[in-house]
């Protein structure tokens, strides 16, 4: 039911003016049938009717995405990522990445927050590119990162964790005329099963990178049978 509803907020714009051209068809049916030869009367108001339901289609998909998406990074936000992590629990087995800039404050500190800013957008685009069309990606929050890999046991999302850390290691990053080099922490709770809580998956995930934390640019992995 969700992902249906998801497709109209997405397909708004085309969906209302399918409708406002429906409504122009049928009234040009209407005034031939009867001859009324009104066309030039119904044109202006079809044309308007037309008109406002694009921009309302327009404005709805907009006014969603933005219910639903981080500002800064243009990845989902945590609120959609809790509900889609739901979801897709239920298509195990599925494994669940948190990920953490490694001593980000010292970067915002030295720098300035426009180049943490820059960093975090950045660090967007390196988990877009390497990762796959139906993962999940979210900022969820700070300078903390969150992946749903579904159908993805522990190994794989290891490889894929891993090429991240890998990517965001050698990657220089830079604003202005500022560069910077910078790590990521990563914990990965993996599932074979769905009776496990959402709750207690991310629960998992974070402890695991918790221990990432302590030793930094590391990776941890727990699976639950």
């Amino acid at each position: 039911m969700r992902g249906m509803k998801e497709k109209v907020y997405k397909y708004a714009p085309a969906i209302l003016l399918s409708g406002g051209l429906f409504l122009w068809f049928v009234t040009v049916l209407i005034d031939r049938h009867y001859n009324y030869n009104q066309g030039l009367v119904w044109m202006p108001f079809v044309i308007f009717q037309v008109t406002i339901s694009t921009i309302c289609g327009i404005l709805i998909k907009k006014l969603h995405q933005q219910v639903y998406t981080d500002s800064l990074t243009g990845l989902c936000n945590r609120r959609y990522f809790y509900t889609k992590l739901s979801e897709l629990k239920s298509k195990a087995p599925v494994s669940l990445i948190l990920l953490d800039i490694d001593n980000f404050k010292s970067i915002n500190d030295t720098y300035g927050h426009l180049t943490g800013d820059r960093v975090l957008q950045q660090i967007a685009d390196i988990l877009q590119s390497n990762t796959r069309k139906n993962d999940i990606i979210a900022r969820w929050g700070g300078e903390e990162f969150a992946v749903i890999l579904p159908q993805t046991d522990v190994e794989e999302a290891f490889k894929i964790a891993d090429r991240i850390r890998t990517t965001a290691e050698n990657h220089i990053f830079s604003y202005e005329h500022i560069t910077c080099k910078i790590t990521v922490s990563v914990g990965i709770a993996s599932a074979k099963e769905v009776d496990i809580s959402t709750d207690q998956f991310f629960k998992i995930a974070d402890k695991a990178l918790y221990k990432a934390k302590e030793k930094k640019n590391f990776i941890v992995t727990v699976s639950e049978s």
